[in-house]
């Protein structure tokens, strides 16, 4: 009975689940694993990682239990950590993780494996019973997997949540400056500090637009700037230039399609000129949308 309420409040502390291992240790053989397993009292949910009775396991168990499945020095990390920490969508074929040890580990399907030896104490925590890189530490690992829109938002998603801390990513970045997400981290860390708040985005499709005009040295926009009561999405007030980035996740409804038409012709008849871009322009026709965006704003290619 004692045991049974070990393995008990083990599993409540881990989202229903337990690994083989734990119930080793809490003193069950493994023909008595089995035997529970047979009756159903253990129910698999991956290779040596069970759930206490039943497997409705909700979105962090089914996390934990591939986390659980790599053994004690596994924890979630790059995409799917920043998933946890709230500063990506819930989305994505893979788990992604990483091992603290220079130890094999064969590829699965659904998991996404990194290892590391580096990896400090103090860069790995916990966030609802799961182990996790720290926010400091998955927004440098964040940064060598995905391109610098995206990494973007992850840093605004952070900090409106408030869980940026801005002297731990930049002792994160000291422990690792030769990491390959080092650059990029940095560069963002430069621009946010020079910009402040006029440079924060409110989609990835703003963010995109914003890294496409600083890949390609567009004169920097001011971004949400609000004028008269409206707020654009990017601006240039001397050459009374506006582009609206139109995501159709937030421009569907019959009154914001009415509301984007009404914002058109009050910016047209106060004298501005109105770019309006889809995602599918901007992540299929990089290149035209610039030389778009540089006529209206009076540039040629090479000044």
């Amino acid at each position: 009975m004692q045991r049974q309420s070990a393995v008990r409040a083990t599993a409540s502390r881990q989202h229903g689940l337990i690994a083989r291992r734990q119930l080793r240790a809490l003193g069950l053989s493994e023909g008595g694993i089995d035997h529970w397993v047979r009756n159903g009292r253990l129910v698999p949910v991956r290779r040596g990682v069970y759930a206490l009775g039943h497997a409705e396991l909700r979105r962090e168990g089914f996390v934990l239990a591939a986390v659980l499945s790599l053994g004690d020095d596994a924890l979630l990390s790059h995409r799917s950590a920043a998933r946890l920490w709230g500063m990506r969508p819930w989305s994505g074929a893979f788990i992604e993780l990483t091992v603290r040890a220079d130890r094999g580990q064969k590829a699965k399907e659904d998991l996404r494996i990194h290892r590391s030896t580096d990896l400090a104490d103090w860069e790995v925590t916990e966030e609802d019973g799961i182990p996790v890189t720290t926010p400091a530490r998955t927004l440098l690992d964040l940064a060598a997997v995905v391109p610098p829109h995206h990494l973007r938002r992850a840093v605004e998603h952070a900090v409106r949540l408030e869980i940026y801390d801005h002297r731990a990513v930049m002792q994160t970045l000291a422990a690792h400056p030769g990491r390959r997400g080092s650059a990029p981290l940095v560069a963002l860390l430069d621009d946010l500090q020079d910009h402040g708040t006029a440079a924060v985005t409110r989609s990835d499709l703003e963010a995109l637009f914003l890294q496409l005009c600083l890949d390609h040295s567009v004169p920097r926009p001011q971004v949400n700037h609000h004028d008269n009561g409206r707020e654009l999405d990017f601006r240039w007030p001397v050459q009374r230039v506006v582009v609206e980035t139109n995501g159709f996740a937030f421009h569907r409804t019959r009154a914001t399609f009415e509301d984007d038409h009404d914002k058109r012709l009050a910016l047209e008849a106060a004298g501005w000129r109105v770019i309006s871009l889809t995602w599918r322009q901007v992540t299929r026709r990089p290149a035209e949308v610039i030389a778009h965006v540089r006529r209206a704003l009076g540039e040629t290619k090479g000044t």
